[in-house]
């Protein structure tokens, strides 16, 4: 097999370990187990916002050590970092523990938040295929959704009657999908850097700032994606005791969970058609008002079964526009700093992220439409004050393929 060869077989690597990864077999009654493990919802919250204090901690210095000492190690190390959360969440109890947990969940995030992006662009410019990233980080993308689909659902008939000995088959699966991404990540094929890393390593970190300064547009566009993503996340956290209040068993909720990542896989399969066919800012414009609409929908509606499906539909949007926000964010990038860079972007996300999952804990604990009503506001932030528009999203060639600047922020 050619070195070329090699480097295009990373998008598939890219796209099994993944899957593998995102087994999460848990995340379908993530919220009924911490309440069985003796958190309350108010907790559920704060460990989120554990895991965005973790990310302020490991995101800057995990960029930077997947462009010193290479993405393939860099995602090694996330996979192992998330196979120890695995391992604390089987025996954890109480609030601490699950601290611990997420913390090591953060850690895994961190690793790989940019470096997998930075993987794929590179292989995909050193093989001459550039331009096909939409199309790859799509189908990557669609790899978080491929076991999402049934592996969760089977583990919502496991835990019917949320009795401990249940919840902990359903982590033993869990903890099987790291072990086996862990061998198909050793097979990956290092791309190389425009530079060398090792020669110019102070310079990588201080040109990522230098190209966020200098290109406003690339914190313009991480606000928008992250407001989308916060007020996506902050009603999916709540959803399972909201549709369990309103009398929707646990079966139901694996079924949801089967119907919502089966129509992410297939909407980030064919990402590149989406954007292709009705563009990069029209994608993004009217998800936007899909979600506004659709979370009015489910304060006003009463009927268990409409708030349902709205549920399920609104919970397909953000992931499907994350591959197209990844192609253009990634054009503006030069390969050397590129995975410290998107690095430095999602530093703003755990800013963001603390006040509003403060905000949305004590909501919760009041009326869930509080929490749904916030996040219609988010929708309407980005949207108003940090719109997407098609001029903007042409690189500014004058800095980004230069290095000579550098002396002088994904999810």
């Amino acid at each position: 097999m050619t070195r070329i060869q090699k480097l295009l077989r990373n998008s598939k690597l890219l796209f099994w370990g993944r899957a593998f990864i995102e087994i999460k077999a848990i995340n379908s009654i993530v919220v009924l187990f911490y309440l069985h493990r003796g958190i309350t919802l108010n907790e559920a919250f704060y460990l989120s916002i554990v895991f965005s204090i973790g990310t302020l901690l490991f995101e800057i210095p995990t960029g930077y050590l997947a462009d010193r000492i290479g993405r393939k190690n860099t995602i090694l190390l996330g996979v192992l970092a998330y196979l120890v959360n695995g391992l604390i969440l089987f025996f954890a109890h109480g609030f601490i523990p699950f601290v611990v947990a997420m913390l090591f969940s953060s850690l895994s995030f961190s690793l790989f938040s940019g470096t997998e992006e930075a993987m794929l662009y590179d292989s995909l410019k050193e093989a001459g295929e550039e331009n096909k990233m939409s199309h790859h980080n799509g189908r990557i993308n669609a790899a978080r959704q491929i076991f999402k689909i049934f592996i969760p659902t089977i583990a919502a008939f496991i835990a019917k009657d949320l009795l401990e000995w249940q919840f902990q088959i359903v982590i033993g699966l869990e903890i099987l999908g790291p072990l086996v991404a862990i061998f198909i990540f050793s097979k990956l094929t290092e791309p190389r850097h425009e530079e060398s890393v090792l020669e110019n390593e102070k310079g990588i970190f201080k040109e990522s700032l230098f190209i966020i300064k200098r290109d406003p547009f690339l914190f313009h566009a991480t606000i928008n994606r992250l407001l989308i993503f916060i007020a996506t996340f902050i009603c999916w956290r709540i959803y399972q005791p909201f549709l369990n209040d309103l009398g929707i068993s646990v079966v139901w909720l694996g079924i949801y969970y089967f119907a919502m990542h089966a129509i992410i896989f297939f909407g980030n399969w064919h990402t590149g058609w989406i954007e292709k066919n009705i563009g990069t800012t029209q994608t993004i414009f009217w998800s936007t008002i899909l979600l506004i609409i659709g979370t009015t929908g489910i304060i006003l509606f009463k009927n268990p079964v409409v708030i349902f499906i709205i549920l399920l539909l609104t919970a397909t949007i953000e992931p499907i526009r994350t591959p197209v926000f990844a192609h253009f964010m990634n054009k503006r990038l030069t390969s050397r700093s590129r995975a410290t860079t998107l690095s430095n972007l999602n530093v703003f996300k755990a800013v963001m992220d603390i006040p509003i999952l403060f905000l949305s804990g004590w909501l919760a604990s009041l009326n869930y439409n509080y929490v749904f009503a916030l996040a219609i506001i988010l929708f309407l932030i980005a949207m108003i004050f940090f719109p997407i528009k098609k001029q903007d999203l042409q690189p500014k060639k004058s800095f980004t393929h230069s290095h000579e600047c550098a002396d002088d922020y994904l999810v």
